[in-house]
């Protein structure tokens, strides 16, 4: 009992060491208890979507599971390093190595129990506003999330204890394979002066640019994927090699900078931080990528939420959309009114549209270059429609010559005058605005519409005609349901009849599904979203803490020498504010700057989900940006004060 008396007396006079890891951990818990309440729940896989929604968050929970275990892998390290001198005070003492190990077992076995169970708290505290958010989010009326699972209880305190497991032989092997009398000295020896290489500054700089050129320059198309994960793994290299290498060539610098180096407050922090720097640059490093990946998982989730109802739109212009390869017949339409009147629903104006088949391909200076297939770098589909549909749909009377084209596209893609499509140039009118403009087929592919003088006109763009009708209903939530669903097991039943040896081209959609279906996809998503971005965030100050934590141990010896020798505390803190605002502020402006180079590539990605506002992108990122370098200064106070503390103690 004498040991676990010793690992009770180390952790309580050591709260500032322990606390912060074991609060986090239990945060960290918590987390992973609500992911997994939600991806067991038996309710939210029953509802409509629900089994692809549960897949999503596995594939959350499988990254923050990770991240968790790196976490508290990377943080540990710190923890046993500040952990060794009090051991080795205890092996000279006469404690044997059975003895500190023992020691080890009740101190990591603490605060296994202790995370747990407040994790499990925090975790059933919140799962039930967690459960009613997403209710709300996913606008899924019948979901329930109990307050307490015992399945997904049971299986996440079995992952962090297999966690704590590992952490415990690793510093078991660590106690193992050092003398236990060098422990006394390892927390108060100085490392040397690094030496900053050029090399691995200059290859770490190569790796960011070469990163950011996949990102700026990647296209929408079946490659953009791999593209931008090659340009992530370029910039995580690119990222460490250049904190590391050029943090010590930057202080070397200053301290070669004799009017800069010999003001005392810039001496004093340039001198201690050159010397540990290698281990300070990989810190820095983590710093930027945590927040980086926290950025890039609320910005790209949040703008999906945000530009839901666009994308509804450009899938769904009218509650109901149907497009086939024959013209509309009176009987389809007499179907329409049938159903309707068998489900209490009022069918409002029918639009009707004429349209090619869409030809495949991309915008080449002013040409449109037609694909010959479908292939990896197919960006668009464009469509030839009548100017007399224009006219009617929008309450127009435009008049083109043969050599004329009006063009519409969400967004904007292409701005020049003129367009070459199969060899013939037309002059280009750009249009603000179309009511019947939408995805046919839901393709990756952004549509381009192209409004030309008559039908031969479309026809020397494409010769294969589309015919599509769209209107709106009103009615009762649960009779549209009814109602499209009728329609479209009619219809679709009747396309596969008919066209069943040929390419299907007919579709049929509605708003309320579609509307369901992006509401719990983009909902799902954003729900990630947060969870990753708050995991890294906590990893991300608690990272903070340790640096400045280890930090003001390291240096507090020499500022109680400098003290005893003269200086005062004002300057030790004008000393440490300069120290810490040195490099301390690089890791946010250097997650900024990655950000920044990542747009252009998360929106190339979004085009895949039919999101193709990229202002919006960049506006949301800029706000995201701007939060989060607040949050990180009020991290950076705080944790300079504790630092402080440290040093003045």
């Amino acid at each position: 009992m004498l040991k676990l008396k010793l690992a009770r007396q180390t952790i309580s006079k050591n709260l500032q060491l322990y606390l912060p890891f074991l609060l986090a951990n239990a945060v960290l818990v918590g987390i992973n208890y609500i992911f997994f309440s939600m991806t067991t729940n038996k309710s939210l896989e029953k509802q409509n979507y629900g089994s692809g929604l549960i897949q999503l968050m596995n594939i959350g929970l499988v990254f923050t599971l990770a991240i968790t275990f790196f976490f508290m892998i990377y943080i540990n390290g710190i923890v046993s390093r500040r952990r060794n001198h009090e051991l080795g005070l205890y092996s000279i003492l006469g404690m044997t190595r059975s003895d500190l190990g023992k020691m080890i077992f009740f101190i990591d076995a603490i605060m296994f129990g202790a995370s747990s169970v407040l994790g499990l708290v925090f975790g059933a505290t919140f799962v039930k506003f967690v459960g009613l958010g997403l209710k709300k989010l996913l606008d899924m009326e019948r979901l329930n999330v109990p307050m307490f699972s015992s399945v997904a209880a049971v299986i996440c305190i079995g992952y962090f204890a297999a966690v704590y497991f590992i952490l415990l032989l690793g510093d078991l092997w660590r106690l193992r394979s050092v003398n236990p009398l060098d422990l006394w000295k390892a927390t108060n020896k100085r490392e040397k002066e690094p030496r900053g290489s050029w090399i691995f500054g200059i290859a770490g700089v190569v790796a960011l640019c070469t990163g950011y050129a996949l990102a700026v320059r990647m296209k929408v198309s079946m490659d953009a994927v791999t593209s931008f994960m090659l340009a992530v793994i370029l910039v995580v290299i690119g990222t460490y090699l250049v904190f590391i290498a050029f943090s010590i060539i930057f202080l070397k610098m200053l301290r070669k900078n004799k009017n800069f180096y010999y003001k005392r407050n810039h001496f004093i922090s340039v001198s201690g931080m050159l010397y540990r720097m290698k281990q300070n640059g990989a810190s820095l490093a983590s710093i930027c990528l945590l927040l980086t990946t926290a950025l890039v998982a609320i910005v790209t989730t949040g703008t999906l939420r945000l530009s839901q109802e666009a994308t509804i739109k450009l899938y769904n212009p009218y509650d109901v959309v149907m497009t086939k390869k024959t013209p509309i017949s009176h009987a389809d339409k007499m179907t329409i009114q049938s159903k309707a009147k068998d489900n209490h629903v009022t069918v409002g104006k029918y639009v009707n549209m004429t349209m090619t088949e869409p030809i495949y391909g991309n915008f080449s200076g002013s040409a449109y270059s037609v694909s010959k297939g479908v292939d990896m770098s197919t960006e668009n589909q464009l469509f030839a429609v009548p100017v007399a549909d224009y006219n009617r749909i929008q309450k127009q009377n435009v008049h083109l010559a043969k050599d004329e084209i009006l063009m519409y596209s969400s967004k904007g893609g292409y701005d020049k005058n003129r367009l070459t499509i199969k060899g013939k140039t037309y002059k280009v009118r750009h249009l603000d605005s179309f009511d019947f403009y939408f995805d046919y087929q839901r393709t990756i592919f952004k549509p381009i519409l192209v409004f030309a003088k008559d039908k031969q006109v479309c026809e020397q763009i494409s010769g294969k005609w589309l015919y599509a009708m769209g209107y709106d209903v009103s009615g009762k939530k649960s009779d549209l349901k009814k109602y499209t669903a009728g329609l479209e097991n009619k219809f679709m039943t009747v396309v596969k009849k008919k066209n069943s040896q040929e390419p299907y081209m007919d579709s049929f959609t509605d708003r309320p599904s579609v509307s369901e279906m992006f509401n719990q996809l983009f909902g799902g998503l954003l729900f990630i979203g947060i969870f990753v971005s708050i995991v890294m965030l906590i990893a991300t100050v608690v990272v903070m803490y340790y640096k400045q934590v280890s930090e003001g141990y390291a240096d507090r010896d020499r500022f109680k020498t400098m003290q005893q020798v003269g200086l005062s505390r004002e300057e030790t803190k004008s000393a440490i504010n300069s120290q810490v605002l040195t490099v301390f502020m690089l890791p946010i402006i250097g997650a900024a700057v990655n950000v920044g180079f990542a747009i252009p590539a998360i929106q190339k990605m979004l085009v895949f989900l039919a999101m193709y506002d990229k202002l919006l992108l960049v506006k949301f990122g800029i706000v995201s940006v701007a939060v989060t370098f607040l949050g990180y200064v009020a991290v950076y106070k705080l944790t300079t004060n504790v630092y402080e503390n440290i040093v003045n103690r």
